[in-house]
């Protein structure tokens, strides 16, 4: 029996292999076998309500991915998958001191950056993350850092307002890239990930090809502030009690379809087998978190490979095991509202929270993308034999036909004050989430499609 994969400890760099053929890789599509392929129902559902593919499952029989944990072996020429004890929990709780993580990160970053002689391309969004990559970084000359805005003035975008300033006083170079046309990379967005993540980041595409062109093809080294946010102290996790209570997991925001709408398949017997053998770590709030970004790596990681495939190899320290267990570990109250990090920025003369800027909070790209780009509507005819055509024709009534009512009232949605009192008078903003089901649907369409014309005449 021959070792050939292991599963990333927080899933990043996701391996998946075909059950009958023994194929294996990081891109799904080397693995699917298009000739012979079946839908998985539960792996399906589980997709549709996540946005992506998660408990090992994709929507495609017999092709599956390695969680952390699992190993992948050849016997035969056929796939062995072997589990090995959760080692993560036994480290968690081993309290940490702040000064020496952030020289670890300091150390850990600038090691990287030694590594190559390009310049530095670092994704800014204002956010503590990125600001923290860009303050640790020795050689500020050799940082080109961009942002996008998500406001319909995406220059008063509070992640335009923040990187400004950030680059103002670090004395970096920085743009900020002008997005709304992206859901034209549909296509590029299936060759990339199949039909493992939902097209939620082809917003990305847009920005990473401007990039380019700007950079006029240059490679540079990428470095993200990926799920940093979740190991400072930004992100709690609820209880989990049952399996049921699992996608508090996937942390989806609600980009994703609904399931039970779309074909009412229970795929709860594939979070049973992860929770049982959870079940007693996740009483530790700790150890929720990192299950949360397990689970969401399957789509995170388009952060760092959509720029790996345009020329911008990527790297993050916060994948890292050792700087994610000493970020978890420091003190409760020095995460709590992420003081640690605060008070370093303070320091810096850069926490421009404590500081008065005008700035929206709006976050209006997708919506503005739908004003600006004509989505063509998904084949009900191709899509019904799995998903119910009320569903589909819902989702293309909704986001093929925005009348002047609905404007008035998307706009009154994307107004930040104004969206918080609609929502506590139970308002839903029913066109987004129309958007989000339809990006989760089109890579199965397209699935669908291949295996379509991977077939032989008769």
């Amino acid at each position: 029996m021959d070792f050939v994969a292991q599963g990333n400890w927080v899933g990043y760099q996701t391996v998946f292999y075909h059950e009958k053929t023994g194929a294996y890789g990081l891109d799904i599509n080397d693995v699917i076998d298009y000739g012979n392929l079946e839908i998985d129902q539960e792996g399906l559902a589980a997709y549709l309500d996540f946005g992506y593919s998660v408990f090992g499952h994709t929507p495609v029989k017999h092709v599956k991915f390695l969680l952390p944990n699992q190993r992948l072996y050849l016997e035969d020429g056929k796939p062995v998958v072997r589990e090995r004890a959760d080692a993560i929990a036994a480290e968690l709780g081993k309290e940490t001191h702040e000064d020496d993580v952030l020289q670890l990160i300091h150390h850990r970053v600038n090691n990287w950056a030694n590594g190559f002689s390009e310049n530095i391309l670092i994704p800014t969004s204002g956010g503590f993350d990125s600001r923290l990559m860009n303050v640790l970084i020795d050689d500020k000359s050799r940082i080109h850092a961009y942002t996008y805005g998500t406001s319909f003035n995406q220059g008063a975008s509070r992640e335009s307002v923040y990187a400004g300033l950030l680059s103002e006083r670090l004395g970096t170079q920085w743009d900020r890239i002008p997005l709304g046309q992206f859901n034209i990379y549909m296509d590029d967005w299936y060759d990339q990930f199949g039909p493992a993540v939902a097209a939620s980041g082809t917003y990305h595409m847009e920005f990473y090809e401007k990039i380019r062109a700007k950079e006029n093809r240059a490679k540079l080294g990428l470095l993200s502030g990926i799920i940093g946010d979740a190991w400072a102290g930004a992100v709690k996790v609820p209880e989990i009690t049952s399996a049921s209570q699992y996608r508090t997991l996937g942390y989806t925001h609600g980009m994703s379809a609904d399931s039970k709408l779309a074909m009412n398949v229970d795929y709860t017997g594939l979070a049973e087998t992860l929770f049982d053998k959870q079940k007693e770590h996740l009483k530790s709030p700790d150890f929720r978190i990192v299950t949360a970004m397990r689970t969401k790596m399957m789509m995170l990681q388009y952060l760092i490979a959509v720029p790996s495939r345009m020329g911008f190899p990527g790297y993050s320290p916060f994948v890292e095991e050792d700087i994610a267990l000493a970020m978890l570990n420091l003190p409760v109250e020095r995460k709590q509202d992420r003081a640690w990090q605060r008070d370093y920025f303070r320091k810096q003369n850069l926490l421009f929270e404590e500081e008065k800027h005008k700035y929206t909070y709006q976050n209006s790209l997708n919506y503005y993308a739908l004003l600006h780009e004509q989505l063509a509507p998904l084949d009900a005819s191709l899509l019904r034999e799995l998903i119910k055509p009320e569903y589909l024709d819902w989702i293309n009534q909704r986001i093929l036909n925005i009348g002047t009512k609905e404007r008035v009232f998307q706009t009154l949605m994307h107004t930040p004050k104004v969206k918080g009192v609609l929502k506590l008078l139970g308002a839903r903003n029913g066109l987004l989430a129309a958007y989000f089901a339809y990006i989760t649907i089109k890579p199965i369409e397209t699935l669908l499609k291949k295996r379509n014309a991977s077939i032989s005449p008769a």
